[in-house]
C-alpha cells in the first residue's frame, strides 16, 4: 500500500494536457474507521499560465493532524494488528480543471505515518515495508523478569506491512529450534522481536513471502546486565513506528530548579519583622535531567541514535522526554575500537504538577 511519511513533504502533482487548474479531495480518517462520506479537505489551484500548467500540493501537514503517537502497544507475545492511533488512512482524489469544468483523474489510497525521508532519498521516498532497519539488536535479559507485567524488560516489537500470504520465522540462536508465526487480518501488523520462551537465548527473525523467500532478516541478542540500572528507551523512528533501545551502562540523574523573584514590601516599614525577608520567589519549579550510556555498541548503532535524535516522540522508562544531546560524533570503528555513546534526556514535564 502507498505510504505517506508525513514529517517530510508528500507532493501530489497534477499536470495534464489542456488543464487550467486542478483540485484534490483529501479523505483522512483513523485506521480503525470507515471512509468518511465527504472529503476532510478540498484543495484547489489555478494553473500559472497556459504553458505552465503544473499544480503541486503538499498533503503532509493535513495528514499529520490525524496521527497520534501517544499509545505504545508493547507487543511481546502475539502477532496482531498495528495500533490505530499510530497511523491513519488517506484517500486522495485528483481532478483537472478545463474550460468544461472538473474531470476526475484517479483515486489513490494511502496510509499516513509520522515518519520521514532523508534529503538524499529525494521526493516522496519509498521506504522499506519493514519498519526497522535490518541488522542486529541487543535487548535486556533479566532472568527474574515477568514479561506479562515487566513492560520495560520486554525486547520490543517490529511493525511491518504484511506480505501477501507471508509469515514470520523465528530461529533460536542457541538451539537452532525454529518456530513460525502467521499474520492476522490487517495490512499492518506488529510482531514480537523475540519469542517469550527464548529470552535467554535470543533469536533470528525472518519475514517470509508466500513462497518462503526471505524478505527481511533481523538478529536479537540478549544482554544480562547485573551491575547497572538498565534504561529502556522507546521512540518513533524514521518509518513512523515504535522502536525500542536499551542503555546498558551507568546513568545519572540531576535536577535544575528555575524561579522568578520579586522584592517584597514589608508589612510594617517602621517596625518590620526580619522573618519576612526582602525577596519572595514565584513560579518555582524544577526539571530533571537523565544522562545515560549505551555501553559498547557496533558502528551501525549510530543510525539508531540518528533516528532517535530526530524523533519527536521519545519515552524513557515509559515517560515522555526530549533529547538534550543535540550533537554527537557518528563514530567509525576504524577511528575508535570501543564505541560508547553518552546521551542526556530531559523529561517533557516539570517536577511539580502544574497541569490545569
Amino acid at each position: 500500500m502507498n505510504r505517506i511519511q508525513a514529517r517530510s513533504p508528500y507532493i501530489i502533482n497534477i499536470d495534464e494536457v489542456g488543464q487550467t487548474g486542478s483540485k484534490i479531495d483529501l479523505y483522512i480518517y483513523p485506521s480503525n474507521q470507515s471512509l468518511p462520506a465527504s472529503p476532510t479537505y478540498t484543495l484547489s489551484k489555478l494553473s500559472p499560465s497556459l504553458t505552465q500548467t503544473s499544480n503541486q500540493y503538499n498533503v503532509s501537514p493535513y495528514v499529520r493532524e490525524y496521527i497520534n503517537n501517544t499509545i505504545n502497544p508493547n507487543v511481546y507475545n502475539t502477532v496482531g494488528q498495528a495500533s490505530f492511533p499510530n497511523f491513519c488512512k488517506v484517500r486522495i482524489v485528483r481532478y483537472k480543471l478545463t474550460l468544461s469544468g472538473y474531470t476526475l483523474l484517479n483515486t489513490t489510497d494511502y496510509t499516513g505515518w509520522n515518519g520521514w525521508g532523508y534529503y538524499e532519498e529525494g521526493t516522496n521516498p519509498v521506504l522499506s515495508d519493514y519498519f526497522l532497519d535490518q541488522k542486529t539488536y541487543y535487548y535486556w535479559y533479566d532472568p527474574s523478569a515477568v514479561l506479562s507485567t515487566d513492560v520495560l524488560k520486554r525486547a520490543g516489537f517490529i511493525t511491518l506491512e504484511v506480505p501477501t500470504g507471508g509469515s514470520l520465522r523465528y530461529t533460536n540462536l542457541v538451539t537452532g529450534s525454529i518456530q513460525s508465526a502467521g499474520f492476522g487480518t490487517g495490512d499492518y501488523q506488529s510482531a514480537p522481536r523475540v519469542r517469550p520462551t527464548w529470552y535467554a537465548d535470543g533469536n533470528k527473525l525472518e519475514v517470509l513471502s508466500s513462497t518462503s523467500v526471505v524478505l527481511a532478516t533481523y538478529y536479537f541478542r540478549p544482554v544480562d546486565e547485573c551491575r547497572y540500572d538498565v534504561i529502556t528507551i522507546d521512540f518513533i523512528n524514521k518509518y513512523g513506528a515504535w522502536q525500542r533501545e536499551f542503555m546498558f551502562k551507568a546513568s545519572y540523574d540531576s535536577i535544575e530548579v528555575s524561579t522568578n523573584t520579586y522584592q517584597l514590601m514589608q508589612s510594617n516599614l517602621a517596625n518590620y519583622n526580619p522573618v519576612e525577608g526582602m525577596f519572595k520567589e514565584f513560579n518555582l519549579n524544577g526539571r530533571k535531567s537523565i544522562k545515560v550510556n549505551t555501553g559498547s555498541v557496533t558502528e551501525d548503532f549510530k543510525e539508531n541514535l540518528t533516528q532517535m535524535s530526530l524523533s519527536e516522540r521519545i519515552l524513557l522508562n515509559g515517560y515522555p522526554v526530549t533529547m538534550k544531546t543535540r550533537s554527537f560524533d557518528r563514530v567509525k570503528v576504524i577511528n575508535k575500537k570501543d564505541i560508547n555513546y553518552t546521551l542526556e534526556f530531559q523529561p517533557a514535564y516539570e517536577l511539580i504538577n502544574t497541569v490545569v
